[in-house]
């Protein structure tokens, strides 16, 4: 029997109530390719930008062409982005029952919750490499994985009380065939 998906140990039971599709994006292959499109909204401040730059999170930008390939390897996975010319990449792993994603040198630890039809990702905790930010309470970071006309949707957004919206996006991905 083949050893769960990284989603399905973090989801538990909840991760066999999702509907096809969430399933199929979260399952165990080793490597997966999907297309799509998305609008990216960014912060407006120096501080906001220079965040953005330092996370390699997308520019902003409207109706971007989206690829994405996860690569699955040692209950591991690596989330790669390209957002039209701009690259984003994250490595996502279970981490006592939670999501830890890495941007860089930047780590977030979120907890996720399941229904049907979406994923909540809602931040725990951040960190700085192994230094761990002070800022959590004043982060809003959270993601939604939902059902848009049949196709995987997603919603991300963070921002920072004083600084603002940092970065974002929104959109829809369909499975390469």
């Amino acid at each position: 029997m083949a050893s769960p998906s990284l989603y399905e140990r973090i989801l538990g039971q909840s991760f066999d109530d999702l509907s096809t599709v969430l399933k199929g994006i979260h399952d165990t292959r080793q490597r997966k390719r999907y297309l799509g499109r998305c609008d990216i909204r960014g912060g407006r401040s120096w501080v906001a930008r220079l965040i953005t730059r330092f996370a390699g999170l997308p520019q902003a930008k409207l109706d971007v062409p989206l690829a994405v390939t996860i690569v699955s390897q040692d209950h591991k996975e690596e989330w790669i982005r390209q957002f039209g010319s701009n690259q984003m990449r994250s490595a996502l792993r279970d981490r006592n029952g939670q999501l830890e994603e890495r941007l860089g040198p930047l780590v977030l630890t979120f907890k996720l919750t399941a229904e049907r039809e979406e994923i909540l990702w809602v931040l725990k905790a951040a960190r700085l490499a192994i230094v761990p930010l002070p800022i959590t309470p004043l982060l809003n970071c959270a993601a939604r994985e939902s059902l848009d006309d049949g196709r995987y949707a997603f919603d991300v957004s963070a921002s920072v009380i004083g600084i603002g919206l940092i970065v974002h996006y929104k959109g829809w991905l369909l499975e390469d065939a």
